[in-house]
């Protein structure tokens, strides 16, 4: 009987945490909306054309970055040098002609804002 109140108390608790965590995470949503959508709508990367043959265009729309720098990784993490071509703000040209075919990362990353992200890309 006493391991039955046990169940029915943990289980009661266990519920009432739940559903509270619930209603504080419902809450927040609520009152940050502006800033969580603004949020995910920041520092969009996007390459193109995929798959790749001569060059690879990284564009980072709704950039927030200062000192972006880019990475070109093989599929198995080895750096590769680059020498990319900035078209403009937020836009990139980097040459992957001489690259053999199969799959890259390329590895945006900003040291000063903490930003770093890797997006994989084709070379055909």
């Amino acid at each position: 009987m006493l391991h039955n109140k046990w169940i029915i108390l943990t289980f009661s608790l266990a519920l009432s945490f739940g559903v509270a965590a619930q209603d504080l995470t419902e809450n927040q949503v609520a009152e940050n909306n502006i800033f969580s959508t603004a949020l995910n709508q920041v520092n969009i990367i996007d390459l193109y054309p995929n798959p790749a043959v001569d060059f690879l265009v990284v564009e980072i729309s709704n950039l927030t970055l200062e000192h972006v720098e880019l990475e070109l990784r093989s599929i198995i993490g080895n750096k590769i040098i680059i020498r990319p071509e900035e078209l403009g703000h937020g836009k990139y040209r980097i040459p992957v002609k001489e690259l053999a075919s199969g799959y890259y990362f390329v590895v945006v990353k900003d040291d000063f804002d903490r930003f770093k992200k890797a997006t994989r890309f084709l070379k055909n």
